[in-house]
C-alpha cells in the first residue's frame, strides 16, 4: 500500500544538513511506538521540518507538546501521538 505524506511548510530553509536523519529518526520512533506507516510518515516529515529550519544537525529542539501542535496544524489532529510520551 502506498501513502502520500505531505510536506510540513517550514518559515525558510537554514541548512539542509541532518533533515534525512531527523526524518529517519521521527518514522522509527513512531514505528516502535505502534504508529501506522502513514503517521510514522508525517512525524518523519514534521521532525525533518524541525531541522531544515535550524543550521547544524543537531540544533532543533521541541516538546511533545509544540510537536503535537505543529503536526496539527499541518496534518490534523492525531491522538496517536499521546504514545510518543
Amino acid at each position: 500500500e502506498a501513502f502520500e505524506i505531505p510536506v510540513a511548510a517550514i518559515r525558510e530553509v537554514a541548512d539542509p544538513t541532518g533533515a534525512g536523519d531527523a526524518f529517519r529518526g521521527g518514522f522509527f520512533a513512531a514505528q516502535l511506538a505502534g504508529l501506522s506507516l502513514e503517521v510514522s510518515g508525517r512525524i518523519g516529515a514534521l521532525c525533518s521540518s524541525y531541522a531544515l529550519e535550524n543550521i547544524g544537525t543537531t540544533t532543533h529542539r521541541f516538546t511533545i507538546d509544540e510537536f503535537a501542535d505543529r503536526y496539527a496544524s499541518f496534518f490534523g489532529a492525531e491522538p496517536a501521538l499521546e504514545k510518543l510520551k
